[in-house]
């Protein structure tokens, strides 16, 4: 899988990629790929994770990167980014992502962004992810971003899943990325 994600990102300039996830060992795996081929390519990386996963997560980064190269690793709450006006509230979040990437944007910073979504207690989140996964498509493609947007498969509705695939161009699951075939 770890060439699988070097090749998707070395041969594009940007991509949006959904993660639908069902192992939680081959989701961190897959994330330790994408930050280590994105610091060794020179970017610098946006995490947007859960406190759990995070934990593991520098855990096996651990040794992998220089203290120069964990310098480019940028870790941001996911609760603190989707939860920031105590609810899953779309404009707070737009809001958030512009205020997280602005600083790479302005100083001309190279980085790409792996992102878990969640929603806490949102009964049916779909319309608010959707709008908020369109718009952030038209961000990535106005400032060539590269953005894994990863969903905890057994916790997304199929109908969710299936309307994601219009806004994203490729499609990983934890053994492969394709392109989307119905991406908008």
């Amino acid at each position: 899988m770890k060439e699988k994600i070097t090749d998707l990102l070395t041969s594009r300039e940007c991509t949006h990629v959904l993660y639908s996830y069902h192992d939680r060992n081959a989701y961190l795996n897959n994330a330790v790929a994408y930050i280590v081929q994105g610091i060794e390519a020179g970017e610098s990386i946006l995490l947007i994770e859960n406190e759990k996963n995070l934990n593991e997560l520098k855990k096996r980064l651990d040794g992998r990167l220089t203290d120069e190269e964990s310098e480019k690793l940028h870790i941001v709450s996911n609760f603190e980014f989707y939860q920031s006006s105590g609810s899953y509230h779309p404009p707070a979040i737009y809001e958030q992502l512009t205020k997280s990437i602005t600083p790479f944007l302005e100083e001309e910073i190279p980085f790409r962004s792996w992102t878990n979504v969640e929603w806490g207690t949102l009964d049916d989140p779909s319309p608010i992810i959707q709008w908020f996964e369109e718009e952030t498509d038209r961000v990535l493609h106005e400032h060539k971003l590269t953005i894994v947007c990863a969903y905890n498969a057994a916790l997304m509705p199929d109908h969710l899943e299936e309307a994601l695939k219009k806004s994203h161009g490729h499609i990983m699951t934890d053994e492969d990325i394709v392109p989307s075939n119905v991406y908008t």
